[in-house]
């Protein structure tokens, strides 16, 4: 009797932690912008691409971008890279935590200077979708246990905002003679 009273209150316990409700104020979303990995500057009139990524806890339903233009950025050109691409949620690890992340936008960044450029952050309107428990009868030992059709979703609107991006831009190193040899060029 003892046995079967202990895995009863075992299983209430159990269905009652699994209860998963979040607030607002629990649900992650940020944006980050970046450069592709291993990527820490940029030649003089060579293209990089710039990536804003969107991290949340929680899944993705709609991404706006508060501007619809093209950033503008002192000493370089921009243009969006694959704008007609379709919009795919993964799972990913940002500083050692997983998130769900999108790849919001890609821009095609061309420097046309030496020193700095700075890449402006970039605002986002985003619809989340948070799936609840609804809470059953406090009565029932088993009604937390046995989630089906217990589950709903709601939507939570947020808006996040990426950090600007510090890009360094120097000029192309000068090939050796050997290099230029071994590419074919014609020395003298």
């Amino acid at each position: 009797m003892k046995t079967l009273f202990c895995i009863l209150l075992a299983l209430f316990v159990a269905g009652t932690a699994c209860a998963d409700k979040k607030s607002a104020d629990d649900i992650t979303l940020f944006a980050v912008a970046s450069l592709p990995q291993g990527v820490d500057e940029v030649y003089l009139d060579d293209s990089v691409i710039v990536t804003v990524t969107l991290y949340a806890n929680v899944n993705f339903e709609k991404i706006d971008n508060k501007s619809d233009k093209v950033p503008s950025v002192k000493k370089a050109v921009v243009h969006r890279y694959r704008p007609d691409r379709r919009l795919t949620q993964d799972i990913a690890a940002y500083k050692g935590k997983r998130y769900y992340a999108v790849r919001a936008e890609q821009y095609a960044v061309t420097p046309s200077a030496l020193g700095e450029l700075t890449f402006p952050a970039q605002q986002y309107n985003v619809v989340l979708s948070v799936q609840e428990r609804r809470q059953s009868n406090p009565y029932d030992p088993f009604g937390d246990f046995f989630p089906f059709g217990r589950t709903q979703t709601r939507q939570v609107q947020k808006s996040c905002t990426s950090e600007p991006l510090k890009i360094k831009v120097s000029k192309r190193p000068r090939k050796t003679i050997d290099e230029l040899r071994k590419s074919g060029a014609t020395v003298m």
